[in-house]
């Protein structure tokens, strides 16, 4: 018997499958203490059973069954981004409603708390593999806001990819420190395969590369500083902002996604409805290729932004040119001197600036929005809000979680 603890935090146990007569479940293998105990006594005698706790109301949930081990392609093929799962055919299971004798208050998660790996047809970024294994090699960094940089990389070789889709660059050559039983000055690296998708913010074909045709070699991704890979970046650009000799080479994995901006006709030739983008802050990256190649008079764009990132807001107006008459800005934060200038510069442009936060009534007016077409990039608590707003209307969003 081996009663070794295999958690995470919610939602690591994934339901691979079920029926009224089956229920498959899969968790991925985490790093543990290198004994390999579970998965020993799981190969000579494959029946296990698990124990579901809520310490918040006492119920448990016991499940007995037949357990399998995946490994490498196996596991990859069913939890991307995971090289050793453990499946489980349940054979029985039994709800104990206040089955255990204490309760108890959710406190900090662990900070080795593992990410959560979703099933190959949940993940909405499933990493793509490329058939040829392909280096980009950063060419530039140039900071937008404290927080905000674009980055320009060049690809050994061209490769087609559409706007609207992200690239998956891999950094394990560049931060894996390797196997380590624990680590408490950066507990979060143990289970990080340092495997990132960012939205490709470049139009194809306008880089240094454009005689290539549909393959193109340049490409830049603009980001938030948010963790240790896109730390890392900062860390690399900031040596010298601007171009970069000897920039950093980083494996490319494949490109992919399929969050594009549609604009439908309707039988008669006139605009079904307008499509609407709501972003916020650097959720505004999906559109930055995309937007050259769509009606802006059938456009609407609601962008929520700090105003300390509005120097993102006067490089896309920029950049882009003719959207800022399709854009409503909500601007949140302090109003300081800098912020003023840079509101001042965007409101010529034909934004429509509104200092406070956006609201029902910004998304739906008068007319309830019905005909229209909805795109959200956003964080999840926000995006949990506007698909609230938007019940029952047509919405396709982009996830940040990845």
């Amino acid at each position: 018997m081996d009663t070794n603890h295999r958690g995470g935090p919610p939602g690591f146990l994934r339901i691979l499958s079920h029926s009224p007569s089956s229920l498959t479940l899969i968790y991925p293998e985490y790093s543990g203490n290198r004994l390999y105990q579970t998965l020993g006594n799981l190969i000579t005698t494959p029946l296990a059973g698990l124990l579901i706790p809520d310490f918040t109301t006492g119920d448990a949930l016991y499940l007995t069954g037949r357990a399998e081990i995946l490994i490498g392609a196996a596991a990859s093929a069913l939890l991307p981004r995971t090289s050793l799962a453990v499946k489980l055919t349940v054979d029985a299971l039994r709800f104990v409603q206040r089955g255990l004798a204490f309760r108890a208050e959710a406190g900090e998660p662990s900070p080795y708390n593992p990410p959560v790996r979703l099933l190959a047809d949940e993940a909405m970024h499933h990493v793509p593999v490329a058939e040829k294994a392909v280096h980009a090699q950063l060419l530039e960094m140039t900071a937008l806001a404290p927080s905000i940089a674009r980055f320009r990389f060049r690809l050994e070789e061209g490769r087609g990819w559409r706007p609207g889709q992200f690239v998956a660059l891999d950094f394990a050559e560049e931060l894996d420190a390797g196997y380590s039983h624990m680590r408490d000055d950066d507990p979060g690296s143990l289970n990080d395969d340092f495997i990132r998708t960012f939205t490709v913010s470049s139009v194809p074909g306008t880089g240094s590369s454009a005689s290539d045709g549909a393959k193109e070699r340049d490409f830049e991704i603009t980001i938030r500083k948010v963790g240790k890979v896109t730390e890392h970046l900062f860390r690399c650009g900031r040596s010298r902002n601007g171009s970069i000799s000897n920039g950093i080479s980083i494996p490319v994995r494949g490109f992919g996604g399929e969050f594009f901006v549609k604009q439908e006709e309707s039988v008669d030739g006139n605009r079904k409805g307008k499509s609407v983008f709501v972003a916020a802050g650097v959720g505004i990256t999906p559109l930055l290729a995309q937007a050259s190649s769509l009606d802006l008079d059938e456009l609407e764009v609601l962008w929520t932004i700090r105003s300390e990132d509005l120097g993102l807001v006067s490089d896309t107006i920029e950049r882009v040119k003719g959207l800022g008459k399709c854009v409503t800005l909500f601007i949140t934060g302090t109003n300081n001197e800098s912020s003023k200038n840079e509101a001042e510069v965007i409101v010529d442009a034909g934004v429509q600036v509104l200092r406070r936060r956006i609201e029902k009534s910004d998304l739906l007016g008068d007319e309830g929005g019905e005909d229209k077409m909805w795109y959200l990039c956003t964080g999840l608590a926000f995006r949990k809000t506007l698909l609230g707003w938007l019940g029952g209307r047509t919405v396709v969003y982009e996830d940040f979680n990845y």
